[in-house]
C-alpha cells in the first residue's frame, strides 16, 4: 500500500491540535476525497512529542505569512487561531517566535520538550543554569523535570528559582548553546521578567502533598521568610475556584459575610461561581446584595479583605479540615 504523502500527515496533526470546531470548519470547506485521506491519517496518527508537533504548526503559519503576504490584520488573525489550539499562554509565545521575537525563541522551544530530554540536557549543567530553566517552564512541566534531576539538590535548585527576578541576556545566549537553537540566531537584547517565587509555588502545587509538605517544612526551618512567602503564593485566593465543595462550604463557615462580601467584589468569574455555587439560593441573593450594598471601594479594601480569607482558609488547611488539591487529578467512579 503506497504511503500517504507527508502533506495529509502534516494537516491532521494540525487539525487534531486545533480542535473538533476548528476541524469540523476547515472540513467544510474540502472535498469529500480530501476530508477522507485527511481522516484517514488522523485516525492512523500515534502520539507525537509536543516539539514535533510545534514544528508543523510553524510551518504551517511560515506559509501562512508567505501565501498572505503579511497582509494586515495577519497576526490578530494567527492570535486568535492559536488562542483555540493552545491556550494564551503557549499561544503567545509561539507568535513570539514566529515573528521573530528573538528574547524568547529558544526559551520557547523548551516548553515543547518533554521533561526527559531537558533533564537530560541540564543535568550536568550548572545549578543556577538549572534553576533558569526550571524558572521559565510551565509549573507542571518544571515539576517533572525537577523529578528527574537528582533528589540531593532540589532543596537548592527552588532556593535559587525563588531568588529569580529576571533572565538576563548572557543567561538567554547560555541558553542558546544547550537547546541549540539554529544557527545561534538568538541575539537576546532585554532582560526577560519573571517570578521565582510564584513558580517556586507552582512547582510545588504540582508535586505530591508529602513532598510539597516536606519542602515546606524544610524552609520554615532554615528560611522562614520564604516560607512564608510560599504559603501565600501557594494558596491563593484564585485558589478557591479549585478547591471541592466541601472544602468551600468548610471556609464559609469561618468567613464574616460582610468580609466575604468585600473580598468577592471583582473577584474572578471561576471564583464567584464556586462560592455561590456551594451556597443555598437565599444565601446567594444576600451575599449579592451585601456586595451591590458596599459600591465602589478601594483596590487595597479588596486585597486586604482576600488576604484575611486567605489566612483562615491556610489555617483550615494547616489544621486539616479543608484540602487543597490545586492539581488535575483523575478521579475514580
Amino acid at each position: 500500500m503506497a504511503k500517504k504523502p507527508d502533506r495529509y500527515r502534516n494537516v491532521a496533526t494540525l487539525l487534531l491540535s486545533l480542535g473538533e470546531e476548528a476541524t469540523a470548519a476547515v472540513f467544510k470547506q474540502l472535498s469529500r476525497s480530501e476530508v477522507h485521506e485527511i481522516s484517514q491519517s488522523m485516525s492512523a496518527m500515534p502520539a507525537m512529542k509536543r516539539l514535533d508537533v510545534q514544528n508543523v504548526i510553524n510551518n504551517f503559519f511560515y506559509e501562512y505569512r508567505y501565501e498572505s503576504g503579511v497582509a494586515g490584520g495577519t497576526r490578530k488573525y494567527l492570535e486568535n487561531a492559536l488562542k483555540i489550539a493552545l491556550g494564551e499562554n503557549d499561544a503567545r509565545g509561539m507568535l513570539d517566535s514566529i515573528f521573530d521575537d528573538e528574547n524568547s525563541r529558544c526559551l520557547e522551544v523548551m516548553k515543547w520538550m518533554d521533561p526527559n530530554s531537558i533533564a537530560g540536557l541540564i543535568i550536568n549543567e550548572h545549578p543556577q543554569l538549572q534553576a533558569v530553566v526550571l524558572s521559565y517552564l510551565e509549573s507542571e512541566q518544571a515539576a517533572e523535570v525537577l523529578s528527574r534531576l537528582p533528589e540531593k539538590n532540589h532543596k537548592s535548585l527552588l532556593k535559587r528559582i525563588a531568588a529569580l527576578e529576571e533572565l538576563s541576556p548572557e543567561i538567554i545566549k547560555e541558553l542558546n548553546l544547550i537547546f541549540d537553537d539554529p544557527g545561534g540566531e538568538l541575539t537576546a537584547r532585554h532582560s526577560t521578567q519573571i517570578s521565582g517565587m510564584k513558580q517556586v509555588a507552582g512547582i510545588m502545587n504540582s508535586m505530591g502533598e508529602q513532598s510539597a509538605n516536606d519542602l515546606l517544612e524544610h524552609f520554615k526551618e532554615h528560611n522562614s521568610t520564604m516560607a512564608v512567602e510560599l504559603e501565600q503564593e501557594m494558596f491563593i485566593f484564585e485558589h478557591i475556584a479549585m478547591l471541592d465543595e466541601e472544602a468551600v462550604q468548610r471556609l464559609l463557615q469561618e468567613v464574616p459575610q460582610e468580609l466575604l462580601a468585600m473580598a468577592m467584589k471583582g473577584a474572578p468569574e471561576n471564583v464567584f461561581n464556586k462560592v455561590v455555587g456551594t451556597m443555598t439560593k437565599r444565601t446567594a441573593n444576600y451575599l449579592k446584595n451585601n456586595m451591590e450594598a458596599i459600591g465602589v471601594v478601594r483596590a487595597s479594601q479588596v486585597k486586604d479583605a482576600r488576604k484575611e480569607v486567605m489566612e483562615i482558609a491556610r489555617k483550615l488547611a494547616k489544621d486539616g479540615e479543608i484540602t487543597r488539591s490545586l492539581t488535575a487529578e483523575e478521579m475514580v467512579e
